[in-house]
């Protein structure tokens, strides 16, 4: 309430008091105040000392009051009779006392308020009465104008609050939407209106809670209830409010409310003005929402049917535009639709009614049958299904089709076959041209001497016969590996280029490399590897050639050797012969002088005789070793055309522990442990070589200065019928990968120069050219054996080779 207060004092108690309990009060001491102010306000408190005064602006004051029908509190000193009779004189409604104390004050403002509201109240029953029929009426007017505003919600809302505004007498009203956990103020009028497009958490206001509730809510002094915010209220200066739900199809949806400054400004009737607003507005919503849903229903179907006309008319252009033949018939066989190249095919004019034409009139009778029983098949099982078939044009023509049949359903659930049919024609000839090209190419592969391995940059995906012979492994152990697995470390990186066909589709590899390849079972082959990117299989692949050199180089190798072997033999033959001669004389004057000695044995002295007896012992002792040198010699230098014959081993031990004598004394104790054995079948000179080399290659593998404490056996026995040659020696040693080469030729672990790495390659070779078998086995620190095994020679051939 605004209560104006005659006073001089500024800070006045009663006026503090009021403007603690949230009234709004003006003070003024007297001849200022006008009849505008008088208007502006509802309370004017006056004291008795200035009704007394009886003066000339207290006199008009009374007068504006009046007709300002403004209430009035008195202010007294006292309870005496002088200070409460002016008082009463000009019809005070009230009156407080001094001294004037909070408590007073507010006790009895509060008593003022309700007796006012209470006039207040009395005064609207009986006009409501009079008022209803005219609210009605107002109520059915605005229905009428809602009607009338259509569907434009927002004309709708603002006219509804303008009118609850009107018909409850508030001072402003506000129509406000839920939009998640906010309180959207949507439409706002009177003095409400500076809420409009606020947003408030639905929780923080009565609005709010009245929309949570779904209830009406009412507060008659916003100043006391508890439920009110204060802060909106006070910011409003709102005393008295009314909340309403807004409901569209059950649901609340909003509120409406509205507001006034006055406190117990609405009553029951207010309430139920207010709910039948809510109604219409509710009303109003959901036609609204209706009418949007259907606008977005008719917009939803309009664009759908669009869409369809736009779908149909590409499915067309699809279907007419794509070289296959489609076709859809019903159950009962008859052709409900084709496509145009279905009827360039079989020459149907544009618009003929394809379902009169039966099949017999478009293809031969063996032709509708199969299609005829394939259409049934389809129909029947209901999945799926792909097939050949040999369509003639109308002119002959034989066509081969691949055709796709499926069932579609209509929208009734009606069942129809579809057909997609694909001339096929040159693929197929194109596929049987490709098949007789890979037959003819898989032939050649497989019968190519060479070995072939195809891939496509990693495992194998094919090998040929010789390929499997090539690495001694069968297909299923080579397909899925990688060729690289099989060649020599120490090549791989040189066979990279080459095996991933880096070249030109068609075009073969610029370079042959060759490489060592390495068998699972043992042993090392050399190759010559080329490549080739051709299609296999229908897809690039590079096909890798490898021509198996092993023999070849062996072949050479032992050429290289058997001519250096050939000069040597030469030159021992040569040697040997300058060395016989004289020899012989000088054997001979051996002889002649000892008999001379034996002759004057009489003239020599006591002594002489046995001194010069024992110097002719060792003369002929040294000319009998240069006899068995030259001997030895003549042995190695007989050639590899002289044909197989009986062999002594011993007698081969013998020579070649005589030539290797230089070499193995200073490292080694020799120790020969043989036994007798068969005669054997070969070249006493290849044999002799080959004990050679390994007497040889022991005493290497024995440091020089120490004989007495390393030993090299020699071991000859018989096993069955065969004869077993042993060479032990108690050197070095070998590692494992050591000795798994050092029967490839070129191999060796002397230092450059010292050795050509192809001895013990030409054993192997010479052994295994008669039959035999060398093997070796060691442990590096303690030393290596090397095994020779030959056959004995056969019966037949013993009697012939000697003679019987």
């Amino acid at each position: 309430m605004r209560f104006l207060l005659l006073s001089r004092d500024g800070d006045h108690p009663i006026g503090s008091e009021l403007a603690q309990m949230g009234h709004e009060v003006v003070v003024a001491s007297g001849p200022e105040v006008t009849a505008a102010t008088i208007s502006l306000v509802d309370v004017l408190v006056v004291g008795a000392e200035q009704v007394r005064e009886k003066s000339e602006w207290f006199t008009r004051l009374r007068a504006q009051i009046r007709a300002a029908e403004v209430s009035m509190i008195g202010m007294a000193s006292s309870l005496a009779d002088e200070e409460l009779s002016p008082l009463m004189e000009i019809g005070v409604d009230d009156y407080l006392v001094a001294p004037f104390h909070a408590a007073d004050i507010r006790a009895r403002i509060t008593l003022f308020e309700r007796r006012c509201y209470a006039f207040m109240r009395r005064q609207s029953h009986e006009e409501s009465a009079r008022g209803e029929i005219e609210r009605l009426a107002a109520i059915i007017q605005t229905q009428n104008d809602i009607a009338l505003a259509g569907l434009d919600l927002e004309v709708v809302m603002r006219l509804i609050s303008e009118r609850a505004m009107i018909l409850c007498g508030a001072g402003g009203a506000a129509v406000g939407i839920i939009e998640g956990d906010e309180m959207y103020y949507r439409v706002c009028t009177g003095y409400s209106k500076q809420f409009e497009g606020a947003r408030l958490p639905v929780g923080s206001t009565m609005a709010g809670s009245s929309v949570l509730r779904g209830q009406v809510m009412r507060t008659d002094d916003a100043e006391r209830d508890p439920r009110a915010n204060f802060d909106v209220a006070r910011r409003l200066k709102v005393r008295s409010m009314l909340n309403v739900p807004l409901k569209r199809d059950n649901q609340t949806v909003g509120v409406l409310s509205i507001v006034s400054q006055v406190p117990y400004a609405f009553v029951d009737s207010d309430e139920r003005t207010l709910e039948l607003m809510a109604g219409l507005l509710g009303a109003a919503m959901g036609n609204a929402a209706e009418h949007a849903a259907k606008q977005a229903l008719m917009t939803e179907v309009a664009s759908i049917v669009t869409a369809l006309q736009e779908s149909q008319h590409l499915f067309d252009s699809f279907l007419n535009n794509n070289p296959a033949l489609a076709y859809m018939k019903d159950e009962g066989g008859r052709r409900v639709f084709v496509n145009e190249p279905f009827r360039r095919f079989f020459a149907l004019a544009p618009g003929t009614d394809v379902s009169t034409i039966p099949d017999e009139q478009l293809m031969p009778p063996e032709t509708v049958a199969l299609l005829s029983e394939q259409d049934d098949q389809a129909f029947k099982s209901g999945q799926p299904s792909v097939s050949e078939s040999m369509i003639p044009t109308p002119e002959g023509e034989p066509r081969q089709f691949l055709t796709y049949r499926f069932i579609a359903r209509d929208s009734s659930g009606r069942r129809f076959l579809g057909g997609v049919s694909f001339d096929i024609t040159e693929r197929k000839a194109a596929e049987e041209a490709l098949r007789r090209s890979e037959e003819s190419f898989r032939a050649l592969i497989e019968g190519s001497p060479e070995a072939i391995f195809v891939h496509r940059g990693g495992p194998l995906l094919y090998v040929n016969p010789s390929a499997c012979s090539f690495l001694r492994l069968k297909a299923s152990e080579l397909v899925g590996r990688s060729l690289l697995d099989f060649i020599h470390p120490d090549d791989r990186a040189a066979a990279a280029g080459t095996l991933d066909g880096g070249m030109l589709p068609g075009r073969t590899s610029l370079r042959v490399r060759e490489v060592r390849f390495l068998p699972p079972d043992g042993g090392v082959l050399t190759a010559e590897i080329s490549s080739l990117r051709l299609v296999f299989a229908g897809q690039p692949a590079t096909i890798v050639s490898a021509r198996d050199l092993t023999e070849r180089k062996q072949i050479q190798a032992r050429l290289v050797v058997a001519d250096r072997l050939a000069s040597v033999g030469t030159l021992a033959a040569g040697v040997a012969h300058e060395i016989n001669n004289p020899l012989a004389f000088v054997i001979s004057n051996l002889s002649f002088l000892t008999e001379e000695l034996h002759a004057i044995t009489e003239l020599l002295p006591p002594g002489r005789l046995s001194e010069l007896e024992e110097v002719l012992e060792e003369t002929n002792e040294g000319v009998n070793r240069v006899r068995l040198i030259v001997q030895d010699l003549k042995t190695f230098s007989r050639g590899d055309e002289e044909l197989p014959t009986a062999v002594d081993l011993r007698r081969v031990i013998d020579s070649a522990l005589a030539l290797a004598r230089g070499e193995l004394r200073h490292r080694a104790t020799v120790v020969k442990d043989m036994s007798d054995v068969p005669l054997v079948e070969g070249s006493e000179a290849r044999f002799g070589q080959v004990v050679l080399n390994l007497l040889i290659n022991a005493a290497h593998a024995i440091s020089a200065g120490q004989p007495d404490k390393n030993e090299i056996r020699v071991v000859l026995r018989a096993e069955s019928d065969h004869a077993i040659l042993e060479v032990r020696d108690t050197g070095c040693g070998m590692a494992p990968e050591v000795l798994s080469r050092i029967f490839d030729p070129f191999f060796t672990t002397k230092p450059v120069g010292v050795g050509t790495g192809l001895g013990l390659s030409i054993c192997h070779g010479i052994i295994t050219g008669f039959g035999g078998e060398i093997t070796a086995s060691s442990e590096v620190g303690k030393g290596s054996t090397f095994r020779i095994s030959l056959p004995a020679i056969r019966k037949s051939k013993l009697k012939t080779a000697l003679g019987g």
